[in-house]
């Protein structure tokens, strides 16, 4: 907790004033070391330069993602259809009321969202399956250098 100050010294240039407490009555308890304390694992050091990797990447890995942004953009496409429904029976139920109106405009920004957020996921796909190919030349021409005479032809 924190001690309380005099106001008028609050904002005084110069020293502070010497706070005296009065000495303790009793000496203060010292805590007791616990039986059997559990020594502390050092902490884990950081990996040796030239160590194994943290982050593995391979073709397959990368592929994989590209199938998953496609599999999101197609269900996303799914909703073009639901959200024409819905628009028509919102404005089928509400004959006469003022937002009936702006159900096109909502569609309109509805078609600009989906064409944006898949346009987006599909060519996030098309890149993960660039890098896949890449990742593949790479891995064949790093091989190919290596390679020896008695090494199979897909490497030489």
């Amino acid at each position: 907790m924190s001690q309380a100050v005099d106001p008028r010294l609050a904002y005084a240039q110069g020293p502070a004033p010497a706070v005296t407490t009065a000495a303790p009555s009793e000496p203060e308890p010292q805590p007791s070391p616990s039986p059997n304390p559990s020594p502390t694992p050092p902490s884990p050091q950081p990996p040796v330069w030239g160590g194994n990797p943290d982050v593995g990447v391979s073709s397959s890995f990368l592929r994989g993602r590209a199938d998953d942004c496609d599999t999101t953009s197609r269900l996303i496409r799914g909703t073009r259809g639901a959200a024409e429904d819905a628009d028509s029976d919102l404005a089928k139920a509400a004959p006469g009321w003022a937002f009936a109106g702006s159900l096109a405009d909502m569609q309109s920004r509805w078609e600009l969202l989906l064409t944006f957020v898949t346009g987006r996921l599909d060519t996030a796909a098309q890149n993960f399956r660039d890098s896949a190919d890449a990742y593949d030349r790479t891995e064949i021409a790093t091989a190919s250098q290596f390679a020896g005479p008695h090494t199979p032809h897909s490497f030489r």
